[in-house]
């Protein structure tokens, strides 16, 4: 039976961000009806039989969405043999384990940009159907579930071309010595040299910012490229920009409800393979949106943008490819009129 990994991250949307500004938090019973709407989409286009593989967490949350729909016999649920700490380390040994000898043909993450970078450390080529359920959704697509579940249906089913749908993502590769971490759309250096709550809401402790994509819709750190200019993730190129009281100042939607002004004192755009030095000094590195790092005064970091990061599905570009496509027989429906009546049929 052919299988799809499954992380649903209890954690997702919950974080100080949300309580500071006035975002609401995404719970977790949103989660669950997201989950089977999803399912439901999938169901609604696919007509093999296919095995979702999920992540453990201590919640339930797949199960309890087991509980309260009716899927049909050749759906099924497997728990994988996994821990579950509530932690970042659920997500990361589950990616590590479903990927391994091919378990899993793709993997559908719910959570927020941070939940998809830890599944991006150990996802290789197995490729992510990322819809947003965090604070952060640069990386995650804000899609009704439904249309994911479809879409990931009618890849499944063989409906578009691989090559058309599927891409390598950017990242920005942090590293000191033999310490390195990656992120999936910024790298923020803080001078507040504790971890704590770890998501970043004060714009005085940012001294710099690079990113991966950026876009004036979109909100978090990212959004202080994204006032400036706009990088899709296709582009072979980031950008950053080196804050503090001086330089232009730009107003930046940090979460929900709060927008703050930023000082840009340089700014500058990032290629792939060329390495660029962090800041030096105590503090803290950010990255998508939650402190990671602590860096010590005397040590030297740096970014490099690569652009061999995970392979992510264009969920948008899967329900444009497969538009008047018949969910039963995977073949363009028939239409009665292609053009608009200009009254002169009937009349020879």
């Amino acid at each position: 039976m052919r299988r799809v990994g499954l992380v649903v991250n209890p954690v997702a949307g919950k974080d100080i961000r949300r309580l500071v500004a006035w975002g609401s938090v995404f719970g977790n019973r949103e989660k669950i009806t997201a989950l089977i709407r999803f399912l439901q989409g999938f169901l609604g286009v696919t007509r093999e039989s296919f095995c979702f593989v999920y992540m453990p967490d201590p919640y339930e949350l797949v199960e309890v969405a087991r509980r309260e729909a009716t899927f049909p016999p050749r759906i099924c649920f497997e728990k994988a043999p996994t821990p579950a700490f509530g932690d970042a380390t659920d997500t990361l040994r589950f990616t590590e384990w479903a990927v391994q000898e091919g378990r899993v043909e793709a993997l559908v993450v719910f959570g927020g940009d941070g939940t998809n970078r830890v599944v991006a450390k150990k996802s290789g080529s197995t490729p992510l159907f990322s819809l947003s359920c965090g604070t952060n959704n640069v990386f995650a697509d804000t899609l009704e579930p439904t249309l994911g579940g479809m879409a990931l249906g009618f890849f499944l089913e063989g409906a578009v071309p691989k090559t058309e749908v599927l891409s390598r993502s950017k990242v920005l590769r942090c590293f000191s010595g033999t310490r390195e971490d990656i992120a999936l759309v910024d790298v923020v250096f803080v001078e507040k040299d504790v971890l704590g709550t770890r998501a970043v809401w004060e714009p005085e402790t940012v001294r710099f910012v690079a990113v991966t994509q950026s876009s004036p819709a979109n909100i978090g750190l990212s959004a202080v490229i994204g006032r400036m200019v706009s990088i899709s993730p296709k582009e072979r190129r980031g950008a950053f920009a080196w804050v503090g009281q001086g330089g232009q100042r730009i107003p930046v939607p940090l979460a929900p409800g709060l927008v703050r002004e930023v000082g840009v004192e340089e700014f500058g755009f990032l290629l792939p393979g060329e390495p660029l030095k962090l800041p030096q000094g105590k503090g803290a590195l950010a990255l998508d949106g939650e402190r990671e790092i602590l860096v010590h005064p005397h040590e030297a970091w740096w970014i490099c943008l690569e652009d061999q990061g995970p392979v992510k599905a264009d969920l948008r570009r899967i329900l444009e490819l497969t538009q008047g496509r018949s969910g039963e027989h995977g073949q363009r429906g028939h239409h009665a009129q292609t053009r608009p009546d200009d009254g002169r049929r009937g009349h020879q």
